[in-house]
C-alpha cells in the first residue's frame, strides 16, 4: 500500500496555510514553522506536534468502510521581542495574543485544511514561561486544536467517502 498518510496530509496542510499568512488580513508575516533550532527561527514561528489520536467509532456503530478519528495537535508558537523591558514575560503576551488571533482565523477560514479533514476546531490556549530566562524569548504560547476525519478501512492513505 503506498501514498501519503492522511496525519502527514493534515499536518503538511497546517504547516503550508500557517507558512502562507505573509499579508492582511493577519496580524504578522509568519516566520519558520516546524524549525525547532531558536537560532534559525523567524518570527511569529510555530512548531506542530500531534499529541494524540483517538478512534471515535461506536462500539455497534462503525460505518462500513470507515474509520472516524480526532486528532490533537498541539501548536508551540513564539514570539521574539526587539527590545528589552522591565517586565518581558508580560511584554511578550501581546505578540502571543495576535499570533493566536491570526491562527484562529487562519482556521476559522480554513476549518477543513483543503478538503482532507472534516474540521479543525480550536481547543485551548495556555502560556508557558521559558526556563532560560531570555529577556528576548521570555515565553511560549501552547496552542491545541481538535481535528477529525474520516479515513478509509481499505485504503488508509484515503479519506473515507
Amino acid at each position: 500500500m503506498s501514498g501519503t498518510s492522511i496525519l502527514e496530509q493534515i499536518e503538511s496542510g497546517m504547516y503550508d496555510l500557517i507558512v502562507g499568512m505573509q499579508a492582511e488580513p493577519y496580524n504578522y508575516r509568519w516566520g519558520t514553522v516546524n524549525e525547532r533550532d531558536l537560532a534559525k527561527q523567524a518570527w511569529p514561528s510555530a512548531i506542530i506536534y500531534l499529541e494524540v489520536e483517538d478512534n471515535v467509532d461506536e462500539t455497534e456503530g462503525s460505518w462500513m468502510d470507515a474509520y472516524y478519528n480526532e486528532v490533537t495537535f498541539r501548536l508551540e508558537i513564539r514570539a521574539r521581542l526587539n527590545d528589552e523591558y522591565s517586565n518581558p514575560v508580560v511584554e511578550i503576551r501581546k505578540d502571543l495574543y495576535k499570533a493566536l488571533d491570526d491562527l484562529k482565523m487562519l482556521f476559522g477560514i480554513n476549518w477543513n485544511i483543503g478538503g482532507v479533514c472534516d474540521t479543525i476546531m480550536y481547543r485551548g490556549s495556555e502560556i508557558e514561561e521559558e526556563p532560560a530566562g531570555d529577556i528576548f524569548l521570555p515565553s511560549k504560547l501552547i496552542t491545541r486544536w481538535l481535528v477529525r476525519y474520516e479515513q478509509s478501512r481499505k485504503t488508509p492513505t484515503t479519506t473515507a467517502q
